[in-house]
């Protein structure tokens, strides 16, 4: 009986379905009963009506106003501050579609009372100003992230202490985005913020156990050795030269000598030990044509880094405090032989840049650097390193905080401005027609910059390199002001000639933020509650530059292309704290 009367029921349902359609057909065009949005019924209403529903009674909670709560207090925003905004006609579109296979269903129930539809709420749909989106999770992070600091160990008054570390937090920005959607859906008025922890990677339990080791190491004079001489240097001197060395926790050793202070103490009592490179000098002739070269002299200079993890090493390890000083013999940068045949020298090439004055620290490494490379010798054959000739860019080593790109957008670091030298020399080197073994363009554009023609170095990871192909010596010149930097080279003969094409700027993407919602960065080296001006935004871009060289008889020498893709740059606000 109960098949019979379900064959029954269907054959009932199928012959209203058929004389609904007969009296008036199927209304595709309208949503389906008991379909809502957020809550508000939308049954019968086609898409424009739909919206327009929604549009009156949605809008208001885009004001309304949400409280972000963290550890850190509480930041009341609203949809409208996160650039998030109600997309009613994607909505109605939503509720129209949800309810369009059920259609005939939906006119049956009309018919046939013991049949009913069921309801479905259909998702709010909204759109997201990704730009504002980010300006406003970049406030959020500013207030409730959590800055990590790893324990570490400072001297005072040559008195090794610990500082306990504190465990960090970062804003979770997906999580945020669901968290602050859902809210706006549901009416509810309190998101917690999403925070992911970041444990410090030294703890307090480990500069407590370096601690007790540092005291130790510090606690007796080290002896420092040359062929049969000693120099004692004391406990108090090994405080005041020793620096915190998180990364030497785990392995042992956790401080260094490899500091400013290490070296300035030193330095002179060891200066006896030391007997410096001779280079040769070529000195012209009076009134008349030729010259005469001073001779270079082989010297010994004291392996410094060698030297001085030594020391280090030496003091922890207990036992006999004795520390042998190393040497090592360095030729002169101009040989004798090198004067003799770049006596009779011309200009390759040369390139200038100019940069301001205002940043004395980008200055003073600008300076440091073309000392540096200022009088170098490339020999036949020779690939000239950039990095190599130059050293790690530290504080020991003289540089100073600059800014620095990292993550598209400039941020303080120790060697900035170096790159002002590394692409002034590039030009030079570009324009002698030497080849390029390396270069690799900044990560977003520089306008005062040649167009795809500058270059940026990393020690140890990015470098500028070419090959003195030619059978003649290269003399590189380097001259620094307080506003400029020029690169030469000089040779006893060239044939080369250098021609080149740039390409126009292609593939232009804009900056993820703008003037009016800048990328909000954290500063600790403002004071809290202060901002910087905005920092403009520069189109991320494409531009190449192909290069012919040729010798006097115009044979091609080599042709070559360089690439440069740009990166957008962000507008970006600093925020102290």
């Amino acid at each position: 009986m109960s098949r019979l009367f379900i064959g029954a029921m269907m054959c009932l349902v199928a012959l209203f379905g058929v004389g609904v359609l007969m009296v008036g057909g199927i209304d595709p065009g309208l949503v389906a009963p008991e379909v809502t949005a957020g809550g508000v019924e939308l049954g019968g209403l086609d898409a424009a009506g739909a919206a327009a529903l929604l549009e009156e009674r949605l809008t208001p909670r885009s004001f309304i106003e949400i409280d972000l709560v963290g550890e850190e207090g509480v930041m009341s925003a609203t949809a409208e501050d996160a650039g998030i905004f109600l997309d009613t006609g994607a909505t109605a579109s939503a509720a129209l579609a949800a309810g369009s296979a059920d259609g005939v269903r939906d006119r049956v129930v009309r018919l046939v009372p013991f049949l009913h539809a069921e309801a479905t709420d259909v998702p709010i749909a909204y759109q997201v100003d990704e730009v504002r989106w980010t300006s406003f999770a970049d406030e959020v992070a500013i207030r409730f992230e959590v800055l990590r600091k790893n324990a570490r160990l400072v001297f005072d008054s040559g008195r090794p202490k610990a500082v306990a570390a504190v465990t960090g937090s970062v804003l979770d920005r997906d999580a945020l985005r669901a968290a602050f959607l859902d809210a706006l859906s549901n009416e509810r008025s309190e998101v917690r913020v999403p925070l992911t922890v970041l444990p410090p990677a030294v703890t307090t339990e480990d500069a407590q156990a370096a601690l007790d080791q540092v005291k130790l190491a510090l606690a007796a004079p080290l002896a420092l050795a040359y062929q049969g001489d000693e120099i004692m240097v004391s406990p108090e001197e090994l405080a005041a030269m020793a620096e915190f060395n998180p990364s030497g926790v785990t392995s042992g050793l956790p401080f260094s000598f490899d500091t400013e202070a290490a070296r300035g103490l030193l330095q002179p009592r060891l200066a006896a030990v030391e007997d410096p490179p001779v280079e040769a000098v070529i000195v012209p002739s009076e009134g008349e044509k030729g010259f005469t070269v001073l001779p270079s002299r082989e010297g010994t200079l004291v392996e410094w880094p060698a030297l001085l993890a030594s020391m280090a090493r030496v003091a922890f390890e207990g036992g006999r405090r004795y520390v042998p000083i190393p040497t090592t013999q360095v030729s002169p940068r101009l040989t004798t032989e090198d004067a003799n045949q770049l006596g009779e020298r011309r200009e390759v090439a040369s390139f200038t840049t100019y940069f301001s004055p205002a940043d004395s620290a980008r200055v003073n490494n600008i300076i440091l650097v073309a000392n540096r490379l200022d009088g170098v010798v490339i020999r036949p054959g020779e690939t000239f390193s950039f990095n190599n000739t130059v050293g790690p860019r530290t504080k020991e080593a003289g540089f100073d905080e600059a800014p620095v790109i990292r993550d598209g957008v400039l941020t303080p670091g120790v060697g900035g401005g170096i790159c002002q030298v590394a692409t002034t020399l590039f030009n030079a080197a570009f324009f002698a027609g030497l080849p390029i073994v390396e270069r690799k363009p900044h990560s977003f554009y520089i306008d005062h910059y040649p167009i795809g023609r500058d270059a940026t170095v990393s020690y140890g990871a990015i470098d500028v390199r070419f090959t003195n192909d030619s059978d003649t010596v290269l003399l590189l010149s380097v001259t620094a002001t307080d506003r400029s930097v020029e690169a030469a080279f000089a040779a006893p003969q060239w044939d080369r000639s250098v021609e080149y094409e740039t390409s126009p700027f292609h593939d232009l993407v804009g900056p993820r933020s703008s003037e009016q919602n800048p990328r909000r960065l954290r500063d600790p080296a403002l004071a809290r509650g202060t901002t910087s001006p905005v920092e403009a935004g520069v189109a991320g871009r494409a531009v190449e530059v192909r290069r012919v060289v040729r010798d006097s008889s115009g044979r091609v020498v080599h042709e070559d292309m360089f690439d440069s893709t740009y990166a957008p740059k962000d507008w970006v606000v600093r925020v102290g704290g």
